[in-house]
């Protein structure tokens, strides 16, 4: 299938279209933390009490570290075989994963974690910078507003996702089992299976329209744009060219900006999977929590357009260094909000989505900027493999230090953790 053919002169617009549909369906990693209650509850009362909430976050940490791990592949396929094509593959292992789980979830954790963990995030790993690589070419003065607009779909996935989760198993919103904090009716817990396979089949048509719709510009188009923004913006790479992934390894910048995201993905996997046990230890109401999800995905949403324009104005150092300060503000005082009403929680975990998102915004960016777009989607494959490793500690220091430091404790930590990020922006090149 030829791309940047059949669209003419709004390719652009359905490129960006395509992306928006593609990163909701991916986005669905958002709703974890509403899914974990579920997973857990099921898991505990069906198939054995070693399940807990504690243990079951090793799902989404596997996903993040999947997807961490295979980017670089996903970026070395679509030079292969084109943007479509590995779109349609990642999308298609995302949602088989999740339809298979409805037989995994009745085997074991470990099961679960194989196809609602690794093989949704391998499917992640293919499909995600592919639409942000089509978008930059289209509109390469204006990247962060394009990376933005997609990778807010990204940040929606929870708003559809959540609801439809919460309606789908808990409608009459029964509150978990007082002194266990698990879902124990039957009438909720029946229905856990088939939830994974009507999420699927969702997502596999909302991902073949995006698939559809992606596409990339003429060669002569892309050059043409490409030169006109370098001779107006002098938007040069740090070396004046593309590098290859394997170039950008000796680079100060490559090491600089994979330190920070190692540091940021950890605060955006703990709070995304323990938001909602943490709110379930003095808000008994799953609806509140579940309408509290979704109203997060717009704030994780806007965010990503709000710190996206934001470089396009000043730079990657300077949004980078604000949102990180802010970010570490708000994991530290995060643990007062159990002094506050549920209004008060609300407020603060919507603060905390809009603020990190920006960080899926800004990297791709930088990365363009830094590295250049012949080789980008592999490049940032390299930096995503952070989160190879940030997923995996987010999971095992959880086990360790929750029962001990409760969830006070690990939220400062990671809030100590940001505050690295915010000393690594003194260390960005200049230039970015």
């Amino acid at each position: 299938m030829l791309e940047g053919k059949g669209f003419g002169r709004y390719g652009g617009i359905c490129t960006v279209i395509g992306g928006i549909l593609i990163h909701l369906t991916l986005g669905n990693i958002y709703s974890f933390g509403n899914m974990l209650t579920y997973i857990g509850s099921y898991m505990h009362q069906r198939v054995t009490t070693h399940v807990t909430y504690g243990n079951t976050i090793w799902v989404n940490s596997i996903t993040t570290a999947t997807q961490g791990l295979f980017m670089v592949f996903g970026g070395l396929v679509e030079h292969v075989v084109g943007s479509r094509i590995t779109c349609f593959i990642g999308c298609t292992l995302l949602s088989a994963g999740i339809i298979l789980t409805y037989y995994t979830i009745n085997i074991s954790l470990f099961a679960v974690i194989m196809t609602y963990g690794f093989l949704a995030g391998f499917g992640i790993s293919l499909a995600y910078t592919t639409p942000l690589a089509c978008g930059m070419k289209w509109y390469p003065e204006s990247k962060g507003l394009v990376n933005g607009l997609i990778v807010a779909g990204f940040g929606l996935g929870a708003l559809g996702s959540t609801s439809f989760q919460t309606q789908y198993l808990n409608p009459h919103n029964l509150p978990p089992d007082y002194n266990t904090g698990y879902f124990t009716e039957a009438e909720i817990l029946d229905k856990v299976p088939s939830l994974f396979v009507a999420l699927g089949f969702v997502f596999l048509v909302m991902q073949y329209i995006g698939c559809f719709l992606i596409n990339k510009p003429s060669e002569d188009k892309a050059e043409e744009e490409r030169k006109k923004v370098e001779e107006e913006n002098k938007l040069l790479t740090l070396k004046g060219k593309s590098l290859k992934p394997t170039e950008i390894i000796y680079e100060k910048a490559f090491h600089v900006l994979w330190l920070m995201y190692f540091l940021n993905t950890i605060a955006v996997g703990y709070i995304n999977a323990m938001y909602k046990s943490f709110g379930l230890t003095f808000i008994g109401d799953d609806h509140f929590l579940a309408r509290i999800g979704s109203i997060v995905a717009i704030f994780n949403a806007g965010g990503r357009i709000y710190w996206g324009k934001l470089m396009d104005y000043y730079s990657f150092k300077i949004a980078m260094r604000i949102l990180c300060l802010i970010l570490m503000f708000l994991f530290g005082t995060f643990p007062l909000t159990q002094q506050l009403n549920k209004i008060g929680f609300g407020f603060w975990l919507c603060l905390i989505y809009f603020t990190f998102s920006g960080t899926f915004a800004l990297m791709p960016t930088v990365v363009d900027k830094a590295f250049g777009a012949e080789y980008y989607s592999a490049n940032y494959g390299l930096i995503f493999t952070s989160q190879a490793l940030s997923g995996p500690l987010i999971a095992l220091v959880n086990e360790m230090m929750w029962e001990s430091l409760g969830y006070s404790g690990c939220f400062l930590i990671v809030a100590c953790l940001i505050s690295l990020s915010v000393l690594l922006t003194f260390f960005v090149p200049d230039g970015l």
